[in-house]
């Protein structure tokens, strides 16, 4: 074949390639906030919070079984954890202590000894508390904590008495 006629097939080739994926693209089935049936309470709350950022879908969470977590890198690994224990029981451990509101909710974060952890702890309810944790190694604590702050926040805005 001579390299007028190779370059056209290549060329022909490349824009069937590039058509198919393009349709493939955009027959794709979008990731949608709505939860899947079967899925634990955690990662229903997780989903919608997951698609709005952008990350991965939710999974059960190696930290705990009561937890969901979704990973996008260059933001890190975003875990929610669900806990029977009111706020004040729940929010503990290491770190810098700040007391904060989402939605009027009330909330804690810790920003963690470790570099690259941040947690938010947001209370759900007279007993119930929800953890947020937010760890990445390609950033200082203080952007980590800024983005579990976003994450939090969209958490608390769907919770049952949350205000706008």
């Amino acid at each position: 074949m001579d390299r007028p006629r190779a370059r056209n097939v290549l060329t022909a080739a490349a824009v069937a390639a590039a058509t198919l994926t393009l349709a493939s693209c955009s027959t794709a089935t979008p990731a949608t906030d709505q939860a899947h049936p079967d899925e634990p309470p955690a990662c229903k709350m997780l989903r919608p919070v997951s698609v709005e950022l952008g990350l991965g879908e939710p999974s059960v969470s190696g930290l705990s079984d009561r937890g969901c977590s979704s990973y996008k890198y260059r933001f890190g690994t975003l875990t929610l954890m669900l806990d029977d224990r009111p706020l004040a029981d729940a929010a503990t451990g290491d770190g810098t202590r700040t007391e904060l509101q989402f939605h009027g909710k009330s909330a804690v974060m810790l920003m963690g000894a470790l570099n690259g952890v941040c947690k938010v702890f947001l209370d759900s309810g007279e007993h119930s508390s929800i953890e947020l944790r937010l760890g990445r190694t390609t950033a200082m604590t203080p952007q980590v904590c800024t983005d579990v702050k976003t994450a939090a926040e969209k958490v608390a805005a769907r919770l049952p008495g949350a205000v706008s």
